[in-house]
């Protein structure tokens, strides 16, 4: 391990001469500023770090258990990386600094887009947009044909998380159109030059950095009905799962679902408008439909309850698009209620 350079590393050295050539001009491994970052623009107060994916624990709750030998000191050392590099972030934040964080395969695959978020931060600091700015009323009011704002961040969040497989194509249509409608917005209401692919790209970088990234090489894809604030996607990220659609219709659990996951969950799910975007060959639906109906510590009202009809909605997904697997998470009453003949008609319908 004793090769391993701490600074000047191949990729940091490929990232501040792609910043050179664009006559750029930064400090490396500034002492004068907390966490000695890789590259300092102070004029600006930018913090530039370039992280190993394995010492900074990229994909960590997966990639851990690939340590077999002096797992406790690997351990150890790698999540005190993380831990201090969360420190790192905090204190920079808490005094002004913007904190921008690259791994490394982010600079080999993407080194045109990882320069151009930085150029972005240090030419127009007053040209910067984020998902949040899709509720404003100014905005809603202009509509000609107007959309829940929170419908708008669906679509482009899910078109953003999925712009490297196949199923960016299902929300691409509608997620190029409301990011064109917000750009000729700002352009026009707050006097902003912005171009649509500048604005996909801030919008990218906003949604990837989150607590709980998607696994970057994943071995299967799921939805998520039925959110919450995302109990099912952390178990199947952790598996190597990508979500793929998610739903949730509660405000609160969609704003702390968006913070974790950076994606902003779908509304009601009984309505056609959502489930139209339900893309085709996911292999696992979750869905942790109401339980009041169903609970031992409720009237276990069932189906005649209307929270428990909402079964069916997810038995009509089910139908349409044929999953691999179906994951439902529910009460202990469920299994016994009305005689276990309520099982029985889940079991049949599912």
């Amino acid at each position: 391990m004793q090769s391993v350079r701490s600074t000047g590393s191949k990729i940091e050295t490929k990232l501040a001469k792609s910043l050179f050539s664009l006559k750029l001009r930064y400090r490396k491994n500034d002492r004068t500023v907390y966490g000695k970052p890789d590259l300092t623009f102070k004029k600006h107060k930018i913090a530039i770090f370039v992280d190993s994916e394995f010492w900074h624990g990229k994909d960590w709750e997966i990639r851990k258990g690939d340590i077999k030998s002096n797992r406790e000191f690997w351990l150890s050392k790698i999540e005190r990386n993380i831990q201090r590099d969360k420190e790192v972030n905090d204190e920079l934040f808490n005094t002004g600094w913007k904190v921008i964080r690259f791994s490394g395969k982010d600079i080999n695959k993407n080194l045109r887009t990882c320069t151009d978020i930085i150029l972005q931060e240090i030419m127009n600091p007053k040209e910067k947009i984020s998902i949040d700015e899709l509720d404003g009323k100014r905005f809603q009011i202009r509509l000609t044909e107007p959309v829940p704002s929170n419908h708008k961040k669906a679509v482009i969040t899910h078109y953003l998380h999925n712009l490297n497989n196949g199923i960016a194509k299902h929300y691409k249509t509608d997620a190029l159109e409301y990011n064109k409608e917000y750009v000729q917005f700002q352009e026009e209401e707050n006097n902003l030059a912005l171009v649509a692919e500048d604005a996909i790209q801030q919008l990218l970088f906003e949604v990837e950095n989150v607590p709980y990234p998607t696994p970057s090489n994943y071995k299967f894809s799921f939805i998520d009905l039925f959110a919450g604030i995302g109990g099912f996607r952390l178990a199947m990220q952790n598996l190597g799962g990508k979500c793929v659609f998610t739903s949730e219709w509660d405000k609160e659990a969609q704003r702390t679902y968006r913070t974790n996951f950076g994606e902003v969950p779908f509304g009601d799910i009984t309505k056609e408008e959502t489930k139209k975007f339900i893309p085709d060959d996911f292999d696992l639906l979750c869905a942790g439909f109401p339980c009041q109906s169903f609970s031992i510590a409720g009237k276990r009202g069932g189906f005649d309850d209307t929270r428990g009809t909402l079964f069916f909605d997810v038995a009509e997904i089910i139908k349409r698009k044929k999953p691999k697997a179906i994951f439902l998470e529910n009460v202990k009453g469920l299994r016994n209620h009305n005689g276990e003949k309520t099982l029985e008609s889940i079991l049949m319908v599912a």
